[in-house]
């Protein structure tokens, strides 16, 4: 038990006592006397994290005004006093605090003059009791010769007493479990339980170093998303306010979470300094603030760290398996990271082949390079998936790539997303499927992609309500990117939930401008939208904005046939044979074609090249409503077997 004002040093503290300190750290920070004073907030903030985590080398002057102040590292302290002019006002203020409190706190922050290493003071509240009468012993009044009181007398008298003393203590002890109570359900109110990490802004006067502070942000989003207790928002949402003038409370709003985390990356030659600070964006008040600066090599383990800062400073449960995760750090070679970067770049501006290129490069310097093999995987399946490579080509090498990722680092959650999804598109391994993306979520739970593929899964296997459950959940992780509300179309879409689709559409026309960039995700979706709809001539006409894309001919050729032009649709078909001969895709579309034009034979003899092909398109047999026309013949029964879809 701690001594009446007894004052402890970090290191003898334990973890109930320095729970303690945050909680009075939280008090004084939001105090009349450090109103208005951010600087002072995140000055004392500042110290007293780094004291309670032991780190006391950061508390040297040098590496104040470094971390808080962007000083250089080695700067001129003596000519140079913005660390000690503002430790005095924190003092002051510390001081102002204290002395207009109404009673004393159960723990005191000081700071030390000439210091800045923090020190707690505890006040006992228990004052200690004189020593005990012996028994036997007389009382003054005894040994003065005075005869004691009749003991019924001081019975009743010390009765009363007792009664009104136990009485006070019961009503203290109500209001005191009334403030408790209260306290706890405030508390919980204000507590954070969903973030958004918004774009780090590029702080190295160089715009060509972009792609680094959206690769630095990502990183961030990925490492706090592996907290299963908090909500993170997605990079596809997040981005978009990239450069906005929105205020954080309507930011927050729109994203529905509690805590905002917005920061700025500068870099200069090899060293990388990366400054980041919670809000809580229902009170705009600063909660964490932190500046770190590191080598290239080291940068992005330091996403690890910033995370279980940010866990720390909101009090936010990490299992034991989560901060080993997060501790995790693995050299990274700085050119491979460079390459690297550039392709998760190239690949979020929608260019897979580009990406290709770059994490190729990558991994000819660091062939150990986990990230760079799942990021491959991702690209060569998106080529696949777009049309630009063979399906056997393409997917065969995005499970290849996923594999290698896995074997040195079965703790990436991408590796087992892309390994996922290569066992579904190309050897229609459910099972693999299902157990590679259980472990990704458990990996990363805060990944909306992952949920899309699940709701995905569900939806190919006829299962819409858990279809449709996934995808929510996908959303709110996820709720402003076009990407997102892009996947969610294809759900609605293949759950014939044809209205939701186009609400849909109008909901991402509103949030983004650009309807050329909309376009880019969405102009196949209202494309076989529309077609379901009856309303053929716009279906035609958004088809016909996608270019020669198998995909887009396939369902053209579709809505040609059932408007009625039937020469049109006919066309069609041997330029989806080109296709199939140069690519090996097209096989499924042109299955499409013959269904729109009710020439079932043709239709089943390319749904049969199209199995022994292994094509994609087959996987949606049980749910695209272009083969409607063909699912009362027996051999369409048989062929769905044989894909053999989960139940």
């Amino acid at each position: 038990m701690l001594e009446e004002n007894q004052s402890l040093k970090p290191s003898e503290l334990s973890p109930k006592q320095a729970g303690s300190i945050r909680d009075e750290l939280q008090l004084v920070i939001a105090s009349k006397a450090f109103a208005g004073t951010r600087r002072c907030q995140d000055f004392l903030r500042l110290t007293v994290e780094h004291a309670l985590a032991g780190r006391l080398d950061s508390l040297r002057e040098r590496m104040i005004g470094a971390e808080m102040f962007g000083r250089p590292v080695g700067y001129d302290t003596s000519n140079d006093a913005v660390v000690r002019v503002r430790a005095t006002e924190v003092r002051k203020r510390l001081a102002q605090y204290y002395s207009e409190a109404a009673q004393p706190p159960a723990v005191r922050i000081e700071l030390p003059s000439g210091s800045y290493v923090p020190r707690f003071h505890w006040e006992s509240l228990e004052k200690p009791a004189g020593p005990p009468k012996e028994a036997g012993s007389l009382t003054s009044a005894e040994q003065a010769g005075e005869k004691p009181a009749p003991l019924r007398a001081a019975g009743e008298k010390s009765w009363r007493k007792l009664s009104v003393l136990a009485g006070t203590l019961a009503a203290l002890a109500l209001i005191a479990a009334m403030g408790f109570i209260t306290w706890k359900k405030l508390d919980a109110r204000l507590r954070i339980r969903s973030i958004a990490i918004l774009p780090l802004r590029n702080l190295s006067g160089d715009s060509k170093q972009e792609y680094f502070a959206e690769g630095m942000t990502e990183e961030l989003i990925a490492a706090l998303g592996q907290v299963s207790a908090l909500r993170v928002i997605s990079r596809t949402s997040t981005m978009t306010y990239k450069g906005t003038k929105k205020a954080l409370p309507e930011i927050a709003r729109e994203l529905a979470v509690d805590g905002v985390v917005e920061g700025s990356v500068a870099r200069e030659g090899n060293q990388v300094r990366i400054t980041a600070q919670l809000i809580d964006a229902r009170t705009d008040r600063h909660i964490w603030a932190r500046s770190y600066t590191r080598s290239l090599t080291s940068v992005l383990a330091l996403q690890g760290e910033v995370a279980r800062a940010i866990a720390d400073a909101i009090r936010i449960q990490v299992t034991p398996q989560e901060q080993t995760r997060l501790a995790r750090a693995r050299p990274v070679n700085a050119d491979a990271q460079e390459l690297y970067l550039l392709g998760k770049y190239s690949m979020n501006q929608g260019d897979p082949r580009n990406a290709t290129v770059y994490f190729q490069k990558a991994l000819a310097i660091d062939p150990d390079y986990a990230q760079a093999h799942a990021g491959l995987a991702d690209s060569f399946g998106g080529m696949g998936g777009a049309g630009f490579m063979a399906y056997s080509e393409a997917f065969t090498n995005e499970r290849t790539e996923a594999a290698s990722a896995i074997a040195i680092d079965d703790a990436l959650p991408e590796g087992h997303v892309e390994l996922a999804r290569a066992a579904a598109n190309l050897d229609w391994d459910w099972a693999t499927q299902e157990k590679e993306l259980k472990r990704a979520l458990e990996l990363n739970p805060n990944d909306a992609s992952t949920h899309m593929a699940y709701a995905d899964r569900f939806e190919k296997s006829g299962r819409i309500p858990e279809a449709l459950a996934e995808m929510k959940l996908a959303l709110d992780l996820d709720p402003v990117s076009t990407r997102s509300l892009s996947n969610a179309g294809y759900i609605y879409y293949y759950a014939r939930q044809y209205d939701q689709v186009l609400a849909l559409l109008k909901r991402v026309y509103a949030l983004t401008p650009d309807s050329a960039g909309v376009f880019l995700h969405w102009g196949f979706i209202p494309g076989v939208t529309y077609t379901e709809k009856g309303m053929y001539e716009e279906a035609i006409r958004n088809f016909q904005k996608l270019g020669d894309k198998p995909h887009a001919l396939g369902h053209m050729g579709n809505a040609y046939a059932r408007a009625g032009r039937v020469a049109e649709a006919r066309a069609i078909i041997p330029r989806l044979e080109q296709d199939v001969r140069k690519d090996g895709v097209g096989w499924y579309e042109t299955a499409l074609v013959y269904a729109g034009l009710g020439e079932k034979d043709e239709a089943f003899a390319w749904l049969e090249k199209a199995y022994g092909a292994h094509d994609k398109g087959l996987t949606y047999i049980r749910i695209d409503p272009c083969l409607d026309p063909l699912r009362s013949d027996p051999r369409f029964a048989n062929l769905e077997r044989r894909v053999g879809l989960p139940p």
